[in-house]
């Protein structure tokens, strides 16, 4: 497999969910203009793909060989079953309760998803439409729509088991010669090979600190390492791993932005808060090379019809305060920084040093040696900047936007880290203590590891409750709806008439 192979593959898998999406859930018009900007915009990817010069000094290896690709797919399979993407394996965490629900709906009710009367909790008091990112699930559902929930979890199974093999054939290819592929793969799974403020927090701390600080500061980026993206939420580990690889390749190593801002719009149905991460990260790129070829039709068209269509969906989502309000929406928090600022500042600043602050004084030190550094030291101080910042969305958006902020600006971290661990292991620097510390946060990870994942009997998706006759809480509950009288439902969505 070659790198434009590769990006091919990356690019087809994130399209296909968003054009079942586009043809089953939007009006005739919106699906129309829709489906033609996609293929448009994939079909002007592949030609330009074709012709394109790819940067191999960039790449671990020109291609990747059958035997590597085996290797690669095995892996995958293995890590999926330890998983139980498809409910079968050790268990599936507590988040695949609202997987399955999801892919029972889906396949269930026809699109678009309509709840003409669900009122508990007092809360929507008109009509709903199913509201979540759900790219993860379409494939399966409309497989399963025709051949029944027997395949299901093999289906969904196998679809983030392609998602996975991907993520892995972008790390390999952008890996260093010069290290062990073993040890990258290690490093990358527990945790972007940072130490884990998880254990940081509940274990060192906890006697120190409060538990509101450590939760709004620390507790988000704890448990966004990799092991725990694939265990409860496969599809923002597609996004943020495949999305940072693909961007940082083309808009930094290739200096080619004709097709970032179509390739983010797809991420968007994927995870959108993940898709944002990324999206801030090439919006970075995009200045830095001053808006080089970024001004083209698929990005004008796809990019921006694709985005219009996507932000209009979920910004019908029924709000709450997981993610509004700022820092006096939360009075725990609000007022434990007033009362001892030092002590919040202080923990905020050792949380930055042990995550990345000792990664990072290695890479300036070499980056600023040389002037041919000088665009990865830029890279570099941007994404100290974007980690030192993102703790702080913690105090006003809660849990998912700091977590899909910092796992995703930790992947393109660790890109820059590798990369240079290579170039000091070619200069003759001396890496001993970092190769200490690189098998300390192994330590940590495996530790980490064992006190946060956890696997449950989860039901299949065939048995699972359907949305409105399970027993939800009411912060999951709010999760799965937007408002069917908003803009995305008046205007841009089809028609469909339910009993619910």
């Amino acid at each position: 497999m070659t790198i434009k192979s590769l990006k091919l593959l990356t690019v087809s898998y994130l399209l296909i969910p968003n054009l079942i999406f586009i043809l089953t859930w939007l009006n005739p018009l919106w699906a129309t203009l829709g489906f033609v900007v996609s293929v448009y915009s994939f079909y002007s990817f592949i030609i330009e793909t074709n012709k394109s010069n790819e940067d191999f000094s960039a790449l671990r290896v020109n291609r990747i060989e059958p035997s590597t690709l085996l290797y690669l797919a095995l892996f995958t399979l293995i890590l999926g079953i330890v998983f139980s993407l498809g409910n079968f394996g050790l268990g599936q965490s507590y988040d695949y309760y609202k997987h399955n629900t999801i892919v029972k709906e889906l396949i269930e009710k026809p699109f678009p998803v309509v709840y003409e009367n669900e009122t508990r909790y007092g809360i929507l008091k008109e009509p709903a439409i199913l509201g979540y990112y759900m790219a993860y699930y379409l494939p399966t559902a409309i497989i399963c729509k025709f051949v029944g929930f027997g395949a299901s979890n093999i289906l969904l199974y196998l679809w983030g088991a392609i998602g996975i093999f991907i993520s892995f054939s972008w790390l390999y290819f952008l890996s260093p010669k010069n290290i062990n592929i073993v040890l990258i793969f290690i490093l990358f799974l527990l945790g972007a090979t940072l130490f884990k403020p998880y254990l940081y927090a509940h274990y060192l701390l906890k006697n120190i600190v409060s538990l509101p600080m450590i939760q709004y500061f620390i507790w988000p980026s704890g448990i966004s390492f990799n092991l725990i993206n694939v265990h409860y939420s496969p599809q923002h580990h597609i996004v943020t791993t495949v999305g940072v690889f693909f961007v940082y390749y083309e808009s930094f190593i290739r200096k080619d932005n004709r097709f970032v801002l179509f390739f983010v719009s797809l991420l968007l149905m994927w995870s959108f808060l993940g898709a944002f991460s990324v999206g801030i990260i090439a919006g970075f790129l995009v200045l830095f090379r001053k808006f080089s070829k970024f001004f083209s039709i698929t990005n004008i068209l796809g990019g921006g019809i694709i985005t219009f269509i996507m932000a209009s969906y979920f910004l019908a989502h029924f709000q709450d305060n997981r993610f509004s309000g700022f820092i006096w929406t939360f009075a725990d928090i609000s007022g434990y920084l007033y009362q001892k600022p030092l002590v919040s500042i202080l923990a905020l600043i050792g949380y930055c040093i042990f995550e990345i602050g000792i990664y990072l004084f290695f890479m300036f030190k070499l980056f600023s040696s040389r002037s041919s550094y000088q665009n990865k030291l830029i890279l570099l101080l941007f994404c100290a900047a974007y980690f030192i910042i993102s703790p702080l969305y913690r105090i006003g958006f809660n849990n998912d936007l700091a977590m899909r902020l910092i796992s995703t600006i930790k992947i393109l971290i660790f890109i820059l880290l590798i990369g240079a661990y290579s170039e000091m292991l070619k200069s003759k620097m001396s890496v001993k203590f970092l190769k200490i510390y690189m098998a300390f946060t192994i330590l940590l990870g495996i530790f980490s590891s064992m006190t946060t994942l956890k696997w449950e009997k989860v039901p299949s998706i065939a048995e699972s409750p359907n949305i409105n006759k399970a027993d939800i809480p009411e912060e999951i509950f709010l999760q799965y709806f937007a408002k069917k009288n908003s803009f995305f439902g008046n205007y841009l969505m089809r028609e469909v008439k339910t009993e619910d």
